[in-house]
C-alpha cells in the first residue's frame, strides 16, 4: 500500500464519520447509522486481524495477550452492535462513545499519514 493510498483511506473514513454524525444529528434518516458504522469498523479490524491469527496458528508466530486488546475491543463492539440490532439493548451512549473514539483515531491517523513522511511507510 502506498503512502497516498493510506492517506486517502484515512481521510475518506474520517469524512464518512463526519457525514454520518451530521446525518444522525439532523435526523435525516431513521436508520441506525452510528451503529452500522461502528459494526463496519469493527468487522474491518477483525478482518485485518484474521490474517494475523492465521499466522499465529499456521506459521507458529509468537503472539502476546496484549496484542489482542484491539481485536477484543472489536469483538465487544460487534457484540454491542449485534445486541442492539436484535433488540436486546437500546442504549445510545456506548455507541456514540465507540463512534467518537473511532473518529478521533481516524483523525490522528489521517494527520499522521499526511504530515509524517518516510521513504516508505508501508
Amino acid at each position: 500500500m502506498s503512502d497516498a493510498t493510506a492517506i486517502a483511506i484515512a481521510w475518506l473514513a474520517l469524512a464518512a464519520h463526519a457525514a454520518v454524525a451530521i446525518a444522525v444529528r439532523r435526523r435525516v434518516t431513521d436508520l441506525p447509522l452510528v451503529l452500522l458504522v461502528n459494526l463496519a469498523a469493527a468487522l474491518c479490524v477483525l478482518a485485518y486481524w484474521g490474517q494475523r491469527w492465521y499466522g499465529y496458528i499456521a506459521k507458529g508466530v509468537t503472539w502476546y495477550v496484549s496484542d489482542q486488546m484491539l481485536p477484543l475491543y472489536a469483538v465487544l463492539v460487534c457484540l454491542l452492535s449485534g445486541a442492539t440490532l436484535l433488540g436486546g439493548y437500546h442504549g445510545t451512549v456506548p455507541h456514540w462513545v465507540v463512534f467518537g473514539t473511532d473518529a478521533l483515531v481516524l483523525l490522528a491517523a489521517a494527520l499522521f499519514f499526511t504530515f509524517f513522511k518516510l521513504n516508505r511507510l508501508f
